[in-house]
């Protein structure tokens, strides 16, 4: 039986972007925790919410495509193994993977038309160029993105100001420490795939 805020069915296409540069690997759990709280809030299935990830630090890779899990169980069991990549953080990187392969026109048979786009970028260290701009402008403005950012400001490395520039408008939420980022998950939870918030139970078909 489905919670009442698993009964929607919203065709929502959303893509997490980790920050997987250097940290420890219980600052990693606690990213990956967070993200695996959140997707427990959506109802996971082919027809319904679709669930990517990319994690990045220099580079990025798709770590999970759109269409590999269609049950929430698997897809929390596959964040859960992902690992940091370590060295430096560029956004650019992970936002062009975006861009070029999980949103990519050509994966039509994966990003369904019609349906809703967005990010979730999750990040412990920002510094801001004009290639993450282009990047998040492209998406956002060409292709329709709603991009959600969450910042974890205890490394203070994180550019905040930049990062509210490139989300969609009040769609930030802000961590003092890695510990403390499931209290974000209602908040964060409300901007992606904002159709699957809870309101009376209605099965999906």
């Amino acid at each position: 039986m489905l919670l009442p805020f698993l009964s929607e069915c919203p065709s929502c296409n959303l893509a997490f972007l980790l920050d997987a540069s250097s940290k420890s690997t219980n600052d990693w759990q606690n990213i990956l925790n967070f993200v695996n709280n959140l997707v427990t809030r959506f109802n996971i299935n082919q027809n319904c919410v679709r669930v990517a990830v990319i994690r990045y630090a220099l580079s990025a890779d798709v770590s999970i495509p759109l269409n590999r899990f269609n049950d929430v169980n698997s897809l929390r069991a596959g964040i859960n193994s992902l690992t940091i990549i370590g060295g430096g953080s560029n956004l650019a990187t992970a936002l062009q993977v975006l861009r070029l392969q999980v949103f990519a026109s050509f994966a039509s048979n994966v990003v369904r038309p019609g349906a809703t786009l967005v990010a979730g970028i999750v990040t412990d260290r920002l510094t801001c160029s004009s290639q993450i701009t282009t990047e998040a402008a492209n998406l956002r403005n060409g292709m329709r993105v709603h991009i959600v950012g969450v910042a974890i400001t205890e490394t203070r490395r994180v550019d905040t100001g930049c990062l509210r520039g490139l989300v969609t408008p009040n769609q930030y939420a802000e961590s003092a420490t890695y510990n403390q980022l499931n209290r974000y998950v209602g908040q964060v939870g409300g901007f992606l795939c904002v159709s699957t918030a809870p309101r009376p139970s209605r099965m999906c078909l």
